[in-house]
C-alpha cells in the first residue's frame, strides 16, 4: 500500500511541477545550466564541472539530476587585449519517478567577454547557448489509476497514451549577460541575468499545444577578504518557470590551509536558504585548483506535511586547469 500511495502521489507532484527545469541548490557549481554568459567565466585553461543531485529519494527516487560540462577560451591571439571568446559543451540527463520520464540534453555554448578597463577588472559577457533534447517516457515503469484492484495494480491499462511512440527530440535556445566587477585585490562581485527556451519549444506526447514556458533567472555574488588566509563567500539566485518561482540565497568562509607555490588547500564551510522552505549547508574542498562540494537540502517548512520526505543530496566537482600562457589574469567568483 506504501508503494501504491507512494506512485499516485508521485503523478500529482508531476502534474503540478508542469515540467519544470532541473536545478540544482549548488547553482554556483553549474555555471553552464545557470547562465550561458558564464562559458569560459575563470581564469585558466579549460574548466570540468560534474553534478550530481539525486532529490526526494524516500519519494519513489522521484528525481535524479546529473551533468557533465567543459569549457574554455579559444583564439586568444586573434582577441584584443583584455577580450576573451569561449565555448562550450554542457551534457544533461534527468530522470523522474525512478525512470519513468527521462531527459537527455546536449548543448553547445558560447560567450563573448568585452573588458571594461586595461586592467580586466570590469567586464560585460554575452552567452548564447544552443541545446538538442530528448524526452522519453517507459511505459513499462508505468502505472495508470484504471490497472488498480484489489490486488495492486494488475488489470490491463487503456490509456491512450499508450497507443501512442511516447518520444519526442526537440532543439532550443537560451541567451545570457554577465557584468563582472572589482575595486581592490580583496573583492569581486558580479550580477547576471538569462533566459531559457526563447523559441519556447513544444513537449507534449499528445498534444502539439504544450510549450516549455520561459525561465528566467538573475544571479548575484561575490567575495571579499576578511583576512590574511579567509575569504567571505555570497551568491543569490532568482528564478521564475511558469507558475514556479524559486530565491535561493546564502554565503560561506573559505580557509586556505595550505598555501605554496604549486600547491595548496582551501576549505569551505557556508549554507543558502531556498524559499523560507529548505536549508542547504554546504561543505567543500579545493586541492590545486580541483573543488569538490557537497550539500544537502533541508525542509523544514510546516505547511507541508510530507516534508520529511522532501531531503536532497548533491555533489559537485569542479577542475580548473591552468597552462600558465600568461596575459591578463581575471579574477572569477566561485559562489
Amino acid at each position: 500500500m506504501k508503494k501504491r500511495l507512494t506512485a499516485l502521489c508521485f503523478i500529482f507532484l508531476v502534474l503540478q511541477t508542469r515540467a519544470q527545469d532541473p536545478h540544482f541548490s549548488q547553482f554556483f557549481s553549474s555555471p553552464l545550466t545557470l547562465n550561458p554568459a558564464n562559458t569560459g567565466n575563470f581564469t585558466g585553461f579549460a574548466r570540468v564541472a560534474i553534478n550530481y543531485r539525486n532529490q526526494w529519494p524516500s519519494f519513489g527516487n522521484a528525481y535524479t539530476t546529473s551533468t557533465a560540462s567543459v569549457d574554455g577560451a579559444i583564439f586568444k591571439k586573434l582577441i584584443p587585449g583584455g577580450d576573451q571568446l569561449s565555448v562550450g559543451l554542457l551534457m544533461l540527463s534527468d530522470q523522474s519517478g525512478n525512470g519513468i520520464l527521462k531527459e537527455n540534453h546536449l548543448s553547445v555554448s558560447t560567450a563573448y567577454r568585452k573588458g571594461l578597463d586595461a586592467m580586466g577588472n570590469h567586464s560585460i559577457t554575452a552567452g548564447f547557448q544552443g541545446s538538442f533534447s530528448s524526452l522519453g517516457f517507459d511505459q513499462n515503469k508505468a502505472n495508470f489509476e484504471d490497472e488498480i484492484s484489489a490486488s495492486g495494480f494488475t488489470l490491463p491499462s487503456a490509456e491512450l497514451l499508450l497507443t501512442r511512440n511516447l518520444g519526442r527530440q526537440y532543439l532550443d535556445m537560451h541567451a545570457g549577460l554577465l557584468y563582472k566587477g572589482s575595486f581592490t585585490e580583496n573583492d569581486l562581485f558580479y550580477a547576471g541575468a538569462s533566459v531559457y527556451h526563447l523559441n519556447t519549444p513544444s513537449l507534449g506526447f499528445s498534444s502539439p499545444d504544450y510549450f516549455i514556458q520561459r525561465r528566467y533567472n538573475i544571479q548575484a555574488g561575490g567575495l571579499l577578504g576578511i583576512g590574511y588566509a579567509t575569504t567571505l563567500h555570497a551568491s543569490f539566485q532568482y528564478q521564475q518557470h511558469f507558475n514556479y518561482k524559486e530565491l535561493v540565497m546564502g554565503g560561506a568562509i573559505s580557509q586556505l590551509l595550505v598555501d605554496k607555490q604549486k600547491t595548496y588547500t582551501e576549505v569551505y564551510a557556508g549554507a543558502w536558504i531556498r524559499n523560507n522552505d529548505a536549508v542547504i549547508p554546504y561543505l567543500g574542498i579545493e586541492w590545486n585548483r580541483l573543488r569538490a562540494g557537497f550539500s544537502y537540502d533541508i525542509n523544514y517548512s510546516k505547511r507541508k506535511a510530507a516534508s520529511a520526505l522532501y531531503q536532497s543530496a548533491e555533489i559537485s566537482l569542479l577542475w580548473i586547469f591552468d597552462m600558465n600562457e600568461g596575459g591578463i589574469s581575471v579574477k572569477c567568483p566561485k559562489f
